[in-house]
């Protein structure tokens, strides 16, 4: 059974890269989708000119097979950016553990 400290000093440093990135709050999977859209009110300029329509931004994230639009506030947009880049940098970790852990499985090593 391999413990921490039996591991090569790269996986040790991975590992504790990983449980730093997982100490900090959020993480989002998915993509932020900006679109422009006209509102409801007859008078807004934005049913008659396209340069006026409002900006939205929306999550966009697949679970279970089907894709959703998770409606992000403007006020959230930019924690929401951060969140989405958290996520790539465990992710990024998580590929370069696996990898390693595939090098040692083809080597029987353990």
């Amino acid at each position: 059974m391999l413990t921490p400290s039996s591991l090569p000093g790269g996986e040790r440093r991975l590992y504790s890269q990983l449980k730093q990135l997982l100490t900090q709050p959020g993480l989002l999977r998915g993509s932020l989708i900006r679109s422009r859209r006209t509102c409801g009110k007859a008078t807004c300029g934005c049913r008659t000119d396209p340069r006026r329509r409002h900006r939205s931004v929306y999550l966009g994230v697949t679970t279970r097979g089907k894709t959703r639009m998770v409606y992000v506030p403007a006020e959230w947009e930019a924690q929401a950016r951060q969140w989405l880049e958290h996520y790539q940098e465990v992710r990024k970790v998580l590929e370069r553990l696996c990898e390693a852990c595939v090098t040692r499985l083809k080597r029987r090593e353990q």
